[in-house]
C-alpha cells in the first residue's frame, strides 16, 4: 500500500491517568474513521494513528492500494482531476483530526500544531507540474513516477497506462506566468535566509527528567473490512 497523505499534530496539555489517555486515543480513532468513510471516496484503505502522553504528539497515516486510488481517481472527470480531488479529501481530513484530538480540552487549551504530508498523491501531483512547466519531459515523470511507487506499479497497469496517456496530454504552463506556489516558496526561502543571517542561534535546553513513565498508544486497521487492533507501548 501507498500512504496517501499523514498527519502530526501536538496539542499543549497535562499528562492524562493510562486508562483516560487509553480511552481518549480509541475514540479519536473512531471518529477520524467515521469521519474517513464520508470524506474519502475510496472503495479501501488502510488507517494507523498513534498517540503519545503528556503534551500529546500524534500522528495519523491513510494508505492504499494502488488499484484503489485508480478505481477513486475515475469518479472525477480527468485523472489530474481525481487527483486533486482525492488529496484535497485527505487534507480536510487531517485538519479534522486535530481539530477533533484537541476538542475534550476546550477551550482550556490553545489551537494545535498541525503537519501535513502529502505523501504519494503530493508526489505525483508534483510530476504534473513539473511536466507543465517543462522542467520534465513526459517519459522522465513516468520514470520518477515508477520510482514513487515502487513495486506496486505492479498491481495496476491501467493506473500506470491513465497516468501515462495523462502526463503526455497535460498542458504546457507559459514560461513567463509564475505560479503562485513559486512566489510563496521564494519569500519562504528569502525569509528564512534572512533569519538565518541576522539571529544567532540559541542552544537548545536539555529536557527535564519525567517523574513517570511515558507511553504511546497505537490504534490501527489493516482495511476497511479487519478489524481494528490497538496496543500500548512503553517508552
Amino acid at each position: 500500500m501507498l500512504s496517501i497523505g499523514e498527519t502530526d499534530f501536538y496539542i499543549a496539555v497535562p499528562s492524562l491517568p493510562r486508562h483516560k489517555f487509553e480511552k481518549y486515543s480509541k475514540n479519536l480513532f473512531d471518529d477520524w474513521e467515521e469521519y474517513i468513510g464520508k470524506a474519502l471516496k475510496l472503495p479501501d484503505y488502510a488507517l494507523s494513528l498513534e498517540v503519545e502522553e503528556g503534551s500529546i504528539k500524534g500522528s495519523a497515516k491513510i494508505a492504499a492500494a494502488v488499484g484503489a486510488i485508480y478505481l477513486g481517481i475515475g469518479q472525477y472527470g480527468s485523472f489530474i482531476s481525481g487527483l486533486q480531488t482525492i488529496q484535497g479529501q485527505v487534507s480536510s481530513i487531517g485538519d479534522f483530526l486535530a481539530t477533533r484530538a484537541a476538542s475534550p480540552f476546550q477551550p482550556n487549551v490553545t489551537k494545535p500544531k498541525i503537519k501535513k504530508h502529502a505523501g504519494t498523491l503530493g508526489n505525483l501531483q508534483k510530476l504534473f507540474l513539473k511536466v507543465q512547466k517543462g522542467q520534465l519531459t513526459p517519459d522522465q515523470a513516468m520514470i520518477a513516477a515508477e520510482v514513487i511507487l515502487g513495486d506496486d506499479v505492479l498491481d495496476s497497469p491501467e493506473f500506470m497506462a491513465e497516468l501515462k496517456t495523462s502526463l503526455k496530454e497535460v498542458p504546457a504552463l507559459a514560461k513567463q506566468l509564475a505560479l503562485p506556489l513559486d512566489i510563496f516558496e521564494q519569500d519562504t526561502l528569502s525569509i528564512k535566509t534572512i533569519n538565518h543571517e541576522n539571529k544567532p542561534r540559541l542552544p537548545r535546553p536539555k529536557p527535564e527528567p519525567r517523574l513517570t513513565q511515558q507511553f504511546r498508544v497505537e490504534v490501527w486497521r489493516e482495511s476497511k473490512n479487519k478489524k481494528r487492533k490497538f496496543r500500548i507501548v512503553e517508552l
